[in-house]
């Protein structure tokens, strides 16, 4: 636990950093979405490339850790899906509590996994992203087109579109070709992307930080519980399940535990505003994880350590 509390103090410091850089003024509220919009579209492609390109997938067993995070966040999509007539709550509301309890902030835990577990717990946090962002956002616009409030029928193909145009996961892409025909590994383009993506993590988590809305916490705190129970405890063990039943063990466990207790992300609030989702319940919902993942995280991959 002391070695995963050490890595969360420097990313939990920046995201506070974040928050008061907002709230100072001293970088207004109007600059941080071109903040964001950078080091996602910009920044972000570029360190899941180097990552990637460069890593030695002989030496790392890879398949069942992945497949493991993937049917964990189908599992957890299920369950919320399950649990429907039992939440008493409208239509919007509901989106908001399936995109809380299934969405998942992956570059927060690709810094969390760098700084624990070095250049592995990179590759395959950065494997599982590629492999689970299309199935996640698939799901959330699934539900939001059936529950969510519209007023116009939603542009599915524009938000289809926008899915399979993920610059994380063109990144990940890229950079497993490169890695099969050896490309771009060593070089100057190499050097460039490789000082593009160290600015990615920073950017991203103060943008985190500037994004945190704690006057969003007010908003429905029954329904706010339960998506962080959903996220921050049933998510972590029924990852664990579902890895240890397939053979992982070990730092890969441990990691694919930590996916499944990671934060909710920002892109549920942009998902819900474009879609008829509960815009406020989302904002809260992202606050309220990331604040209590600075207690859960830590408990959830100490558990996991001494299980797996």
């Amino acid at each position: 636990m002391t070695t995963i509390l050490g890595a969360l103090l420097p990313i939990f410091a920046v995201i506070g950093v974040g928050w008061g850089l907002r709230r100072s003024n001293l970088m207004p509220a109007e600059m941080w979405p071109a903040i964001s919009r950078l080091a996602y579209v910009g920044l972000s492609p570029a360190l899941l490339f180097s990552v990637i390109s460069r890593a030695d997938f002989d030496s790392i067993t890879l398949a069942p850790a992945v497949l493991a995070a993937v049917l964990g966040f189908i599992s957890m999509g299920l369950l919320v899906i399950a649990l429907k007539p039992l939440i008493k709550t409208d239509g919007p509301a509901f989106t908001s509590v399936f995109q809380g309890s299934v969405r998942w902030n992956g570059l927060v835990i690709l810094a969390l996994a760098t700084l624990s577990y070095g250049l592995d717990g990179e590759v395959l946090v950065s494997l599982i992203m590629v492999a689970t962002i299309p199935i996640v956002n698939v799901m959330a616009v699934t539900v939001l087109t059936v529950w969510g409030a519209h007023e116009k029928t939603p542009d599915i193909r524009a938000v289809l579109w926008r899915i399979i145009s993920n610059p994380l996961i063109l990144g990940c892409i890229a950079g497993g070709i490169a890695n099969l025909l050896g490309l771009f590994q060593t070089g100057p383009i190499a050097d460039v992307l490789a000082l593009m993506g160290r600015a990615a993590l920073p950017l991203i988590l103060l943008a985190v930080g500037a994004g945190l809305d704690f006057t969003a916490l007010n908003a429905r705190r029954g329904l706010l519980a339960l998506t962080a129970l959903n996220k921050l405890i049933i998510a972590p063990l029924i990852f664990g399940a579902i890895a240890w039943a397939l053979g992982v063990r070990g730092e890969a466990f441990a990691i694919v535990v930590l996916v499944g207790a990671s934060p909710g992300a920002a892109s549920a609030y942009v998902l819900a505003q474009q879609l008829g989702g509960d815009r406020r319940l989302s904002a809260g919902d992202v606050t309220a994880t990331t604040l209590l993942s600075f207690i859960t995280l830590p408990v959830a991959v100490w558990i996991a350590t001494q299980v797996g």
